[in-house]
C-alpha cells in the first residue's frame, strides 16, 4: 500500500506540468493575434474617417463665418451711401421742382444758375453713390486677395475639402477589407460602425455643399448689386450733368436745342430709375443662379448625391447610448463618439432652423426693397416719374415754357418727395439694424455668434476622438 501510494504521488506532478502547457497553447491559439490587431486598425482608421468628416463641416462653418463677420460693415456702409445719396438728390430735386412751379407765369425770368445748382447737387450725390461702390470694390479685391495668400479663400476651402473627401475614400475602404477578415460573429458591430460612418460622411458633405453654395452666391450677390448701383449712378450722373449743365452752356443762344437736349437727363432717369427697381430681381436671381452652378460643380468634387438622413443618425446616436455589446466599445470611444454625433446633428438642426428664417427674411426683405426702392432708396419710383415728366417737358411741349415748367416741376416735387421718404426709410432700417445686433449680441443669438459656438463644439469633438483614439481597449 505504501509503494503504491508513494508511486502515486510521484507520478500525478510529472504529468500536469507535462500537459498545462499543452492547455496554455490551445487557449492562446484561440485568441488570434492578428484578429486582435486587426479591430485595433479597424478602431484607429474609424477614429481617423470621423476626425475627417468633422474636418470637413468646420470649413464650411468657418467659410461662412468668415463672410458673415463682414455683413454687418457693409450693410452699414451702404447705409451711409444711400442716406448721403437721398439726401442730396432730394435737396436737388425740390429746388428744379420748387424752382419750375415759381416762375411756371414767368419762365423767361427764371434764373438759370438755380437749376444748374439743383443739377450739380444731383451730380454730386450720384458722385457719392459712384464713390461708395469703388470704396467697396477695393476693400473686396483686398480681402479676396488676402484670403488666397491664407488659403482661405472658396476655392482653396473647395480644394482642402476634395482632399479631405479622398482621403475618407481611401480609409472607408481600407476599413471594410480590414471588417471582412474578421468572423461573422464579430462583424455585426463594425458594420453598423460603418453605416454610422457612412452616414456621417453624406450628412457633412451635403452640409458642406450648402455652406459653399451660400457663400459663393451671396459673393455673386453682392458683385451684381455694386455693378447695377455703380452703373446706375454714373449713367444718372453723365446724364443728369450733361443736359442740366453742358447743354444750357453749349446751346445757350439756342432756346429749341437747349430745351430738346435737355430731355436727355429725363431719359436717363427712366433708365436708371427701371434699373433700380429691377435690381433686387437682378440680384436674387444671379444668387439663384450661382449656388446652382456651385453645387453642381462641388457636387463632382466631393459627391455623388445630397443624402443627409438625420433621423437615421438620430437612430444610431440612440443605439449608441444603449449598446447591446459593450465589450468592443471601451467607454472613452463611446463618449467620443456620442459627443461627435450630437454636436453634428445639432449643427445640421440648427442649420436647417437657420435656412428657413434667413429664407423667410430675403422674401421680405426683397418685397420692402421692391416696394420701397430698389437700390437707391424710395427715389426708384419717383425717378422714373421725374424722367417721364422732364422727357415730356422736353419733347412735348418744346415751344410752351409755362406747360414745361409745370410738368417738369411736378415730377421734380415727386422725385423730391420720394427722396425724402427714402432718408426716413435708410434711418429706420439702420436703427432696426443696430438694435437688432445689439439685442442679438447681448441674448447670444447672432450668426457669428453661433457659427463660433459650432466651431468650438467641433473642436471638441475632434479633440475626444483624438483622444479616445490613444486608450487601449
Amino acid at each position: 500500500m505504501r509503494v503504491e501510494k508513494y508511486h502515486y504521488q510521484k507520478v500525478y506532478p510529472v504529468d500536469t506540468w507535462f500537459v498545462l502547457p499543452i492547455v496554455i497553447l490551445l487557449v492562446l491559439a484561440s485568441c488570434s493575434p492578428a484578429q486582435a490587431d486587426d479591430t485595433h486598425d479597424i478602431e484607429t482608421l474609424s477614429s481617423r474617417i470621423l476626425v475627417k468628416e468633422l474636418k470637413i463641416l468646420r470649413l464650411g462653418i468657418s467659410l461662412k463665418k468668415q463672410t458673415e463677420s463682414r455683413r454687418l460693415g457693409r450693410e452699414r456702409r451702404f447705409s451711409l451711401y444711400a442716406l448721403a445719396n437721398s439726401s442730396l438728390t432730394s435737396v436737388g430735386a425740390f429746388m428744379s421742382g420748387a424752382g419750375r412751379l415759381h416762375y411756371a407765369n414767368m419762365p423767361k425770368k427764371a434764373p438759370n444758375n438755380l437749376f444748374e445748382n439743383a443739377t450739380i447737387i444731383r451730380v454730386i450725390a450720384n458722385g457719392v453713390g459712384v464713390g461708395g461702390v469703388l470704396v467697396e470694390v477695393s476693400k473686396d479685391a483686398i480681402d479676396a486677395r488676402k484670403e488666397r495668400l491664407a488659403r482661405v479663400d472658396p476655392k482653396s476651402i473647395a480644394s482642402d475639402a476634395e482632399l479631405l473627401y479622398k482621403e475618407l475614400l481611401e480609409l472607408m475602404k481600407e476599413r471594410s477589407a480590414l471588417v471582412f477578415r474578421l468572423p461573422e460573429t464579430m462583424r455585426s458591430h463594425y458594420q453598423s460602425e460603418e453605416t454610422f460612418l457612412s452616414d456621417m460622411q453624406d450628412a457633412v458633405l451635403t452640409e458642406f455643399r450648402a455652406l459653399y453654395a451660400d457663400v459663393k452666391g451671396k459673393n455673386a450677390r453682392r458683385k451684381t448689386q455694386l455693378f447695377l448701383t455703380g452703373s446706375s449712378n454714373l449713367v444718372s450722373g453723365a446724364g443728369s450733368l450733361y443736359s442740366g449743365v453742358i447743354v444750357p452752356h453749349k446751346y445757350k443762344s439756342n432756346p429749341i436745342k437747349r430745351t430738346r437736349y435737355g430731355g436727355v437727363g429725363g431719359i436717363t432717369d427712366i433708365t436708371t430709375g427701371s434699373v433700380n427697381i429691377l435690381t433686387p430681381f437682378a440680384v436674387t436671381a444671379t444668387d439663384i443662379l450661382r449656388r446652382r452652378d456651385a453645387h453642381a460643380v462641388l457636387l463632382k468634387q466631393v459627391g455623388a448625391d445630397d443624402v443627409c438622413d438625420l433621423v437615421r443618425l438620430k437612430g444610431y446616436l440612440t443605439q449608441l447610448q444603449r449598446p447591446e455589446d459593450t465589450s468592443l466599445c471601451s467607454s472613452t470611444e463611446l463618449a467620443a463618439w456620442q459627443k461627435a454625433g450630437q454636436a453634428v446633428i445639432g449643427i445640421l438642426e440648427s442649420h436647417q432652423k437657420l435656412n428657413a428664417q434667413e429664407r423667410s427674411h430675403a422674401l421680405e426683405k426683397l418685397m420692402f426693397r421692391v416696394l420701397d426702392s430698389g437700390v437707391d432708396s424710395s427715389g426708384s419710383f419717383s425717378k422714373v416719374v421725374n424722367g417721364i415728366g422732364t422727357t415730356v417737358g422736353a419733347y412735348r411741349y418744346t415751344h410752351d415754357a409755362h406747360k414745361r415748367f409745370l410738368v417738369t416741376g411736378r415730377a421734380g416735387i415727386t422725385y423730391g418727395i420720394g427722396n425724402a421718404i427714402g432718408v426716413e426709410e435708410v434711418i429706420r432700417d439702420g436703427v432696426r439694424r443696430e438694435v437688432h445686433h445689439y439685442r442679438g449680441k447681448k441674448k447670444h443669438t447672432l450668426l457669428s455668434q453661433i457659427l463660433d459656438d459650432e466651431l468650438a463644439m467641433l473642436n471638441d469633438a475632434q479633440l475626444a476622438i483624438e483622444a479616445s483614439a490613444t486608450t487601449d481597449r
